[in-house]
């Protein structure tokens, strides 16, 4: 991911090379430009007229490109939007793998407001600066959606570690319920923001971790713990 927040280039999934479906993986800089401006066009688009209703000559229009040009790097819509999910895939892992390099310490002594904000505040402000990501995990209409179990497992496991620590004397079975409880109340805070788009902001960067940091603070009260 770049300084500002703007994901870095699109590198393309592993993929079937005999698949018809399959991007074409630019070689060139002005290729590699091309598709990012595409996936960029793709990422406006939804926010505005949603997944369903983007189409690959509006993608074209929008990203300054012939459609030509457009289907050299993409043979579909589909292997549009796949491109662009995997643009997101990849900066939340970078978002999550930091997760692993905290100190037990940092977990352990921190208040509970500055753990969530560090344990789940840069993936709503990627989001809130991404709006189309949440489209695509909550689409209005249509059948796409984006779903990742692997970058959810390394959200969950960021939780349980934390939560391990701070609640040593809560059950396994416990804190299991708790780290779901927390990923349950961040993906409804996502859903909402997408039917609340004139609130979104507070709702992401605001409101969303003010209510899991009481949610913590609520836990530490019951298992005994004060800090």
């Amino acid at each position: 991911m770049n300084p500002d927040g703007r994901p870095n280039a699109y590198c393309p999934p592993m993929t079937d090379k005999n698949s018809s479906s399959s991007p074409r993986t630019p070689q060139q800089a002005r290729g590699r430009e091309r598709v990012t401006a595409i996936l960029d066009a793709c990422a406006r688009l939804i926010v505005v007229e949603g997944a369903a209703r983007v189409t690959m000559h509006g993608l074209a229009r929008d990203a300054g490109t012939s459609i030509g040009s457009l289907y050299h790097f993409f043979p579909d819509k589909q292997s549009v939007l796949d491109a662009l999910a995997e643009r997101h895939i990849q900066a939340l892992v970078v978002i999550t793998e930091a997760l692993g390099t905290v100190d037990d310490s940092v977990w352990i002594k921190e208040s509970a407001a500055d753990v969530i904000a560090r344990l789940i505040l840069p993936i709503l402000q990627y989001s809130e600066r991404h709006r189309d990501l949440i489209s695509m995990i909550y689409p209005l209409e249509g059948t796409y959606r984006l779903n990742n179990p692997d970058l959810r497992l390394q959200i969950e496991n960021a939780c349980a570690r934390m939560l391990e620590l701070r609640l040593p004397n809560a059950s396994a079975d416990a804190r299991r319920a708790y780290v779901l409880a927390l990923i349950a109340l961040l993906l409804g805070g996502f859903q909402i923001a997408q039917n609340s788009s004139e609130l979104s902001k507070r709702l992401l960067i605001e409101e969303i971790p003010r209510a899991l940091a009481a949610y913590l603070q609520a836990l530490e009260r019951m298992h005994g713990v004060s800090r």
